[in-house]
């Protein structure tokens, strides 16, 4: 038992000389000085389950067009299998999600664009994006064509599903922003063979 309460002082005051060195300045620095203090009048637990509230706001820090989309997909059927997917060969090239229709056989890389204001925000999605959207299909095709991974994303590709490229307007801001917009089939790829289609509105 000695052990263990010299153990805790020493961690206290490590802590607590990590804490002042750090500075005012950081952020950091601020979240472990409000940390160090919960640690010293009311112990680790207690300290730690403080610290959860704000760790749980950080983590669930994502843009509201995207939360937006998200809970739309989801509506119709949709099941999301990845967010914020950064392609391995060049981590630039992100799609804002990968969603897998409700009839399993299409993997749609779906882009948000939102506004907050009255113009279209998908008038956004330029040439160049259309580009990168194209790439991230080409990424999936060759992740597909790899056949190695264990994860969701990689079972799915093994299974030859056909690749899509969708756009979803958002307007609005917060938890008032709505999907006004959805463009279905900006890019199609089927049995490995490029094919654009008529863009779609739903």
């Amino acid at each position: 038992m000695r052990t263990w309460i010299r153990r805790w002082a020493s961690f206290r005051r490590f802590f607590g000389s990590v804490t002042d060195s750090l500075g005012a300045c950081s952020l950091g620095a601020c979240s472990l000085r409000h940390l160090a203090g919960h640690v010293r009048r009311d112990g680790l637990a207690v300290a730690f389950a403080a610290m959860l509230v704000p760790m749980r706001a950080w983590l669930s820090r994502r843009d509201p067009g995207e939360r937006a989309a998200e809970r739309y997909l989801r509506a119709l059927g949709f099941e999301i299998i990845a967010r914020n997917w950064r392609s391995p060969r060049d981590s630039r090239d992100e799609a804002d999600l990968l969603v897998l229709t409700p009839c399993r056989t299409i993997l749609v890389v779906v882009e948000v664009k939102r506004s907050n204001t009255g113009w279209n925000a998908l008038d956004r999605i330029d040439q160049r994006k259309r580009e990168v959207l194209w790439r991230i299909v080409l990424d999936l095709e060759q992740l597909e064509h790899a056949r190695t991974g264990a994860t969701k994303l990689a079972r799915i590709l093994r299974r030859g599903v056909s690749l899509r490229v969708d756009a979803i307007g958002v307007q609005g801001h917060g938890a008032s922003a709505s999907v006004t917009r959805h463009i279905v089939g900006i890019f199609v790829r089927r049995n490995r063979r490029a094919k654009n289609t008529p863009r779609r509105e739903r």
